[in-house]
């Protein structure tokens, strides 16, 4: 006996969003499955309406028949699949487009199928279709376009036993590889199955989807962006390695296509650090900053200016965007970050009409949150110093004496 068994467990490329369709559909599969086969079947709960017939196609079937399945591994094989290739695919083509491959995919998979059967082998006309293959087969065929410089995290379990050969393990594939010639598969025992007399797995569906995928994929303009990305794909993966010049090179050629994507300039940012160029890392700091405010996402903002200030000795931004910023680590009471956005902010913008009130903030945190009064009195003592025309000079002259017999009264 010769066995030999793989499937996909993961990916090497990233997803920055929630696919929800992707869980929606492998949700519905589901629920659809269990009412399928534990559920009455008469009335509204016969869900073998559902499925879709050769003999007589019909269209609300051809796309109904991918929420069936017939047993729990049935089930299982092709929800891995929609998992780890939908949650990829979802997060690049947004939730309509990526809803429009899974559909438009089942769809082509089931009226391919019924065209070959009706041509090839008519006796299977009788035969029903169901399961989510047609969609998946689909989306391995926008896979295949979209992130074709991806690799394919595969288990793997070989069995031969006359050649003393059982093993089993893991590898990256790329997935050009590994999608070729899962389609030489599909389509090889397709044309074997129309020459025999009975059919367990509906072969043809797998090749429609699969070349639907592929057509829809184009249709949507996929290639430039799959380009773009393959710089970045290979940009982690040089600084995975530790070849930080090689990244930065592929880092740059990535922001070349897409400017805009505040994540990729903080990234570029750290293989700049490593390479030793804090000059070209802080402007991509900087420009990280500015992008993830444009987009809303502040929280991201203000850990990348922490870090940034991490890394580089007095990092700044514009005044503006600075104030706001620091001000938000200290209203997240981040307040170590805070009081280094403070302080640089001191040293860059002396004249600032803003920086006598800020030293009045880093007096506050280093006295009532770090308990620190004596340099609390060095920022109190800064304003009167350097800006006693400052209305709030005659304060911090309060405080001075305020914190000075306090300090006094520790020592007696």
């Amino acid at each position: 006996m010769y066995f030999f068994y793989y499937f996909p467990t993961g990916l090497d490329v990233r997803s920055r969003r929630t696919p929800v369709i992707t869980y929606f559909l492998a949700s519905m599969c589901v629920i659809l499955f269990i009412l399928y086969r534990y559920g009455p079947v008469c009335g509204a709960w016969n869900l073998s309406n559902l499925i879709f017939l050769p003999a007589a196609p019909v269209l609300p079937a051809s796309l109904a028949y991918v929420f069936l399945h017939t047993g729990w591994l049935h089930l299982a094989g092709n929800m891995v699949y929609l998992l780890i290739f939908g949650s990829a695919l979802e997060d690049r083509y947004g939730p309509a487009r990526f809803f429009a491959i899974f559909a438009l995919s089942a769809i082509a998979g089931a009226w391919v199928h019924a065209w070959l059967v009706a041509w090839l082998a008519p006796r299977f006309l009788v035969y029903g279709v169901i399961g989510a293959s047609g969609a998946t087969s689909g989306l391995l065929g926008a896979f295949m376009i979209r992130l074709y410089y991806a690799r394919i995290e595969v288990a793997y379990w070989v069995f031969m036993p006359l050649q003393a050969v059982n093993r089993a393990g893991r590898r990256h594939i790329p997935a050009v590889i590994a999608v070729a010639c899962w389609f030489a598969y599909q389509g090889a025992y397709a044309s074997v199955q129309y020459g025999m007399d009975s059919a367990g797995v509906a072969y043809g569906v797998h090749v429609g989807g699969f070349a639907a995928g592929v057509l829809l994929a184009l249709l949507f303009g996929s290639l430039p962006a799959a380009r773009a990305e393959k710089r970045l794909v290979s940009a982690r993966r040089a600084f995975s390695r530790s070849q930080f010049f090689a990244a930065q090179a592929e880092y740059l050629e990535y922001l070349e296509r897409r400017p805009g994507d505040a994540h990729v300039h903080a990234e570029t940012a750290r293989a700049c650090m490593c390479g030793g160029e804090k000059g070209l890392a802080g402007k991509h700091y900087s420009d990280a900053v500015s992008g993830l405010i444009s987009t809303g996402e502040r929280g991201d903002a203000e850990e990348v200016l922490s870090e940034a200030m991490r890394a580089i000795d007095g990092f700044t931004l514009g005044e503006r965007l600075h104030l706001d910023l620091a001000y938000g680590l200290e209203r997240s009471m981040k307040y170590g970050p805070a009081l280094a956005a403070y302080e640089n902010f001191v040293a860059r913008y002396p004249f600032s009409a803003d920086t006598p009130f800020i030293l009045l903030r880093m007096a506050g945190i280093h006295e009532r949150r770090m308990d620190r009064s004596g340099r609390a009195v060095e920022c109190y003592e800064k304003l009167v110093k350097y800006y006693p025309e400052d209305s709030w000079a005659e304060y911090a002259e309060g405080e001075i004496w305020r914190l000075g017999r306090g300090r006094a009264s520790e020592k007696s």
